[in-house]
Parts: structure tokens; sequence; C-alpha cells
């Protein structure tokens, strides 16, 4: 039996938020306080920096657009496009 530890520093909680993209748009995974992961259409390079808003629905009809500039940390192809990771350098409300 492999056992692997888990590196990350920060708990990752599953979300289904839209992400802007200059080159498009994405749909997050799972976001932490680190970092999030999304998929998109668009190939993305790894170490590549940017910067998305992710749109957040809060309390009904009110949409709250989270600014993250970051780090691309993986960048995988998938059938339905990629899934790419970002490391978060900054992180605004």
């Amino acid at each position: 039996m492999t056992h692997s530890k888990e590196n990350r520093s920060a708990g990752r909680y599953p979300t289904f938020c839209t992400v802007e993209l200059d080159s498009g748009t994405g749909l997050t995974r799972n976001l932490s306080t680190t970092g999030v992961c999304f998929t998109t259409d668009n190939a993305l390079e790894p170490n590549l920096m940017l910067r998305c808003f992710i749109l957040m629905q809060k309390m009904g009809t009110h949409i709250i657009r989270l600014r993250c500039e970051g780090r691309v940390v993986r960048a995988d192809k998938s059938i339905d496009g990629w899934v790419v990771a970002i490391n978060f350098t900054t992180l605004e409300w």
C-alpha cells in the first residue's frame, strides 16, 4: 500500500465559479487561499504569470469579482480542454 504525502499549505474547497482570463474563460474546480484549479479551452504554459477574475455569487444575485494574479504551476491537457492550477501572488476581494 502506497501513502502519498499532501504538500498543500492550504485546504482546497470544491467550487464552480466562472474564471475570466485575458484569453477567454474557465470554470473553477477548487479554490484555496493560496491558489485555484480550473478548466479552460485555452492552453496556458507552466510558469506563466497571469491575472484573472473569479466571479463568486454572494447572497442571491450579487456577484463578487475576486481579482487574482499568480503563476501557472500546472497545465494538463484533458479530454475537454485544459486543467490549470495557479499559485496566487495577489488576491483581492
